[in-house]
């Protein structure tokens, strides 16, 4: 199980590193309880899902949407449920004086990351 970020807002020459490392972790332990059972072994159901997201200056979810679909529900759901589980975030960095910050995960379910 593995997950990658695309950001996709101008991020204004800051730095967000350590406010995606933390966010990242968050969504990834919020997602592994429910990743469901058809996709650890020894079935190892395999599907990538990309969720695309907002991230308000406060740290609230804005708008969320599919990106790519895994074509398996369960997959899907396990993936839009990691960032709806975590609720709210931490506020954006404050020297960042942009809208929001719009991500885009990729979740990789028994997939090889460099095949992607």
């Amino acid at each position: 199980m593995n997950t990658g970020v695309d950001v996709l807002s101008d991020t204004m020459g800051v730095d967000f590193n350590p406010y995606l490392r933390r966010i990242l972790r968050e969504i990834y332990n919020t997602w592994l309880p429910l990743i469901p059972v058809e996709a650890r072994p020894p079935l190892n159901k395999q599907g990538t899902t990309l969720i695309r997201f907002m991230i308000l200056p406060d740290g609230h979810i804005g708008a969320m949407s599919l990106d790519g679909s895994s074509h398996d529900d369960a997959l899907n759901r396990a993936a839009w449920g990691s960032i709806t589980g975590v609720g709210q975030f931490p506020p954006l960095p404050k020297e960042f004086h942009g809208p929001n910050l719009e991500l885009r995960i990729h979740y990789l379910v028994n997939k090889d990351p460099q095949a992607q």
